[in-house]
């Protein structure tokens, strides 16, 4: 007899008794593990969905109030520096173009004869439309007025660019 040839599969060999090399493993008959493991899984899968939703629902106003809590802070900083006559750091907290108009001597000039001695920002009252607007009462003389400042994101944070008199 020759061997076998290396692209030919040997035969089994031959006699009672002799299994298949590749048997197929038995099966249960009954079923009922399966259908619970589906269902455990599939309401798994549904309390994940749900609490996704409900997460979100909590989330969104979340972001929502946390904006507007930055953007307050921003107007707060921005009034605490001039009342405190630090007119470099309230200039910091302009955009661009407001800072090119509103020197260190602007805020001297128009703060020396009508300073703020005290203000309230109130980040509920925060609008955020297709503008940003913060609202802000002022006291400058001992006179209360209601001014609204409009915000703008510049790279990663808010700062003030209109609504200076």
């Amino acid at each position: 007899m020759m061997p076998p040839q290396l692209d030919e599969v040997p035969p089994p060999p031959r006699g009672p008794g002799v299994l298949a090399p590749f048997a197929a493993p038995p099966r249960d008959r009954d079923l009922r593990g399966l259908w619970w493991t589906l269902g455990i899984g599939g309401l798994v899968a549904v309390l994940c969905c749900v609490g996704g939703i409900v997460g979100i629902g909590f989330l969104i106003p979340y972001a929502n109030s946390l904006g507007q809590a930055q953007v307050a802070a921003v107007v707060e900083d921005y009034l605490t520096a001039v009342r405190d006559e630090d007119y470099a750091t309230a200039r910091r907290q302009l955009c661009d173009t407001e800072a090119r108009t509103h020197t260190v001597g602007w805020f001297e000039d128009h703060y020396d004869q009508n300073r703020v001695t005290d203000f309230t920002v109130n980040a509920d009252d925060v609008r955020i439309t297709d503008q940003i607007v913060v609202p802000a009462r002022v006291e400058q003389g001992g006179t209360w007025t209601e001014q609204e400042y409009l915000m703008q994101q510049n790279g990663t944070r808010y700062v003030i660019c209109g609504g200076l008199d």
